[in-house]
């Protein structure tokens, strides 16, 4: 069979031909699932490369793509190129349509609101992701709500969504966002045998932590920025490095000098997936504070580590955490939460080796193969193929 996919993520033409994306965790998805099918071909925005740009490229030999515009912003220049761009839009959506069998489209984001009716109208055998919080929220957009309320009532095909509340549903599954392959999990072995003897030995002097995400409002890393000066004045010993790049990284940056925090945290900016692993393997927690999530990668990716998550009590970190069995939950409206949670952990270094080793079992869980497959699966049974 030969799959469409429908996905919003920028990708990129390097020099030499290549093509890639600075989503590298999609990336690794959207090949893991492709393995299943005889060939792919992906509809998403491209953007012009340059050298800034910190990008995965893609080597599977059965996937191709066809670009659309990259559009967005709420200028009336931007809302007028929306609507040139829905042509360009219809036209690849006929293009995936008459290449495949099968489109797994990626929700929530207007590129595939159209392709709903699209699809929809031919009749075409589908199955989505819906990659935002599946509960919703106060200030969630109005067009995240909409496309909700289509999946629920009005969609034809499975959909995986990131939640364990969901109510009894023949569609509806609760889904995850791997990053790793089971490979990985045990190149991990070695070296987190070695962190939990170091533990075991030594305690842990000195607090190293880490976050990972897009530098924007609701990632919320000012406010970690904020508990870590409250823990400098209780001369609490720790590190933090800030990992990711946006519109938030000279605030950041300021608050970092306004509160003389220089010497404990570093802006380390964008990293590829190899950069990023080693940075796991220098830090002991992962710390992430936003104000809405829908499945949170870090701190899985940090189950593969070793690492141990301490997260804000949203959507599924309780599950997560395994109710404290893995890690630690806090609550980010208050600043002092998170400082209180960190000193508190002082007092319980016996136990993280435990949570540890706990952490690599439900990350061992959590893997490419077993995330592609469980699609494939479903998928093949929803539609009656063999």
């Amino acid at each position: 069979m030969k799959l469409g996919i429908i996905s919003d993520c920028i990708h990129y033409k390097t020099p030499d031909g290549s093509i890639g994306t600075e989503n590298h965790i999609l990336l690794r998805q959207l090949q893991a699932l492709s393995s299943f099918y005889a060939d792919t071909l992906i509809c998403c925005p491209f953007e012009t490369y340059n050298a800034s740009k910190v990008i995965s490229v893609y080597s599977g030999s059965n996937i191709q793509f066809t670009p659309v515009p990259s559009v967005g912003g709420n200028t009336l220049k931007a809302k007028l190129g929306l609507i040139n761009a829905i042509r360009a839009w219809w036209k690849a959506y006929k293009k995936i349509d008459q290449f495949s069998d099968i489109v797994y489209q990626r929700f929530p984001n207007n590129l595939n609101i159209p392709a709903f009716f699209y699809f929809a109208s031919k009749g075409k055998k589908v199955f989505a992701t819906y990659t935002g919080t599946w509960k919703g929220y106060p200030s969630e957009p109005v067009t995240y709500r909409f496309q909700r309320w289509l999946l629920k009532h009005y969609y034809k095909g499975p959909v995986w969504v990131y939640s364990n509340e969901l109510k009894s549903n023949k569609r509806i599954f609760s889904g995850s966002s791997p990053s790793y392959s089971a490979a990985e999990w045990d190149e991990e072995t070695v070296q987190v045998q070695k962190r939990i003897e170091r533990i075991r030995k030594d305690g842990i002097q000195v607090f190293r932590l880490i976050t990972v995400g897009k530098l924007i409002s609701y990632k919320n890393q000012a406010g970690i920025v904020r508990s870590c000066a409250l823990l400098k004045k209780q001369q609490f010993p720790f590190s933090l490095a800030i990992v990711g790049d946006g519109p938030m990284r000279t605030e950041l940056q300021n608050l970092i000098i306004e509160l003389g925090l220089q010497e404990e945290i570093k802006l380390m900016g964008k990293k590829n997936s190899s950069e990023l692993r080693e940075l796991y393997r220098q830090h002991d927690f992962v710390v992430q504070a936003p104000f809405s999530e829908g499945f949170g990668k870090v701190p899985v990716e940090g189950f593969f580590h070793g690492a141990i998550p301490v997260i804000n009590n949203i959507s599924m970190a309780s599950a997560m955490t395994g109710n404290k069995e893995r890690g630690f939950l806090f609550d980010a409206s208050d600043e002092k939460n998170l400082a209180d949670t960190l000193v508190s952990i002082k007092t319980e270094i016996e136990q993280l080796p435990g949570m540890i080793i706990k952490g690599r079992a439900f990350a061992k869980a959590q893997t490419l193969e077993q995330w592609a497959e469980e699609y494939y699966r479903t998928v093949t049974n929803y539609f009656g193929e063999t």
